[in-house]
């Protein structure tokens, strides 16, 4: 018995070594761009986009584990910053936080020492953590819509989602070993309307509204 724990020991071990020489940290940040896309009279007719575009930033970290050869998977974390300007005659504006895990499934094709190049699958999982209104320093939080204006004991979900989860295509180059560089593009897959549904019939009828919220990033990470 004592031979066997001592075998599955070592097979331990050498499993976590073989894993930590194949594994990578990575910290980054970069711009970020984000879009609502939908239906409903918040829309344009022809594009289903809603008029203000929100800029920011992002910041974060992966760690990624090689698999086979160039494949490797790399869960992280990330900060995400974004604003927007709702209505310029009046100043308001319209601000996000975002604490997102994405999970990088990539492939890098090595060209030669010190550059590859990379394709990544990226679901992503996404929390709100504050979507502010913002206007002569007054501000609301979407999240906590009913609150706000004093409905906090409606029985019904809050009409703007917290949560949303992201399905992105990537490409990467890696330069002198040590520099990435990352381009993204993710589809929000919920409808972060969904909460409407639940008062439809407490105040108005016939709702038929989504919006899907859309996201680019361009950005450099530092390889360790």
């Amino acid at each position: 018995m004592k031979t066997i724990c001592k075998y599955l020991s070592v097979v331990c071990v050498l499993a976590l070594t073989a894993t930590a020489a194949h594994a990578q940290l990575s910290v980054g940040a970069g711009y970020d761009f984000a879009k609502m896309y939908g239906s409903g009279e918040l829309f344009d007719e022809e594009s289903n986009e809603l008029e203000t575009p929100l800029h920011g930033f992002y910041i974060g970290a992966d760690y990624n584990i090689g698999i086979w050869k160039g494949l490797g998977i790399a869960p992280g974390l990330q900060y995400e910053f974004t604003n927007g300007n709702i209505d310029k005659n009046t100043g308001a504006k319209f601000q996000e936080h975002y604490l997102n895990v994405p999970i990088d499934i990539n492939y890098r094709f090595r060209i030669s020492d010190g550059f590859a190049i990379g394709v990544s699958l990226v679901p992503s999982f996404n929390i709100g953590l504050a979507s502010e209104v913002r206007q002569e320093g007054n501000s609301f939080d979407l999240y906590d819509l009913w609150g706000s204006i004093g409905l906090e004991d409606l029985d019904v979900k809050n009409p703007y989602g917290r949560f949303d989860f992201m399905l992105g295509i990537g490409v990467s180059a890696d330069l002198f070993e040590h520099l990435r560089i990352k381009i993204r593009y993710d589809l929000g897959l919920v409808n972060r309307l969904s909460g409407l549904k639940d008062i439809d019939e407490i105040f108005i009828s016939d709702i038929d509204i989504r919006m899907n919220r859309n996201r680019l990033q361009v950005g450099v990470a530092y390889l360790f």
